[in-house]
């Protein structure tokens, strides 16, 4: 009995998250537009989603450079899964997690009521960071183990560590 209270007041508490991984081509052709962007501002609120009551976060991006798709907007909101409402919170592991002023490559296409989304979630976000002067990719923070992630075909194989040059090229290639 001492060796099972030891081994439950020893124990760690694991989190962890395994997704399919996306193709980039996948990808691309499930997204309606693909942005360079920079999150100005976020807001969460509880909305009703799939007939449960979820923490959602609206984030607005700044929208510098339209990869794929069109728009004449300069900004767009994009709602994530997850967030802080008064003193609630929810997580949601493998979700894109969209860092005020962190500028972004960001995948989205729209529900079914016009909601902007991040496709495939955290596969369809990479932060950019400055190396020496120059953007590269990176994957999402809050990206989930992959099955199958390790493959060449697999999105988050293909771009992180990218030059933004680099990846808009690739992107632009894999839209046939």
């Amino acid at each position: 009995m001492g060796g099972a209270v030891a081994s439950l007041a020893w124990t760690k508490i694991s989190e962890a998250t395994t997704a399919r991984a996306v193709s980039l081509p996948d990808l691309v052709q499930r997204s309606t537009r693909i942005v360079r962007s920079l999150p100005l501002d976020s807001f969460a609120r509880s909305e009703d989603i799939g007939g449960t009551r979820h923490i959602v976060t609206y984030t607005r991006l700044r929208l510098d450079e339209v990869i794929h798709g069109a728009t004449n907007e300069p900004e767009i909101l994009v709602r994530t899964l997850g967030g802080t409402v008064g003193d609630l919170g929810e997580i949601v592991h493998g979700e894109a997690d969209l860092a005020l002023n962190q500028a972004c490559v960001v995948f989205l296409h729209a529900d079914s009521n016009g909601v902007e989304l991040v496709t495939a979630m955290a596969q369809g976000h990479y932060p950019l960071l400055d190396d020496a002067g120059t953007p590269r990719l990176r994957a999402s923070r809050n990206m989930p183990r992959l099955m199958g992630g390790a493959s060449s075909n697999a999105a988050v194989a293909q771009l992180d560590g990218l030059r933004f040059t680099e990846a808009r090229s690739l992107i632009l290639g894999a839209r046939h």
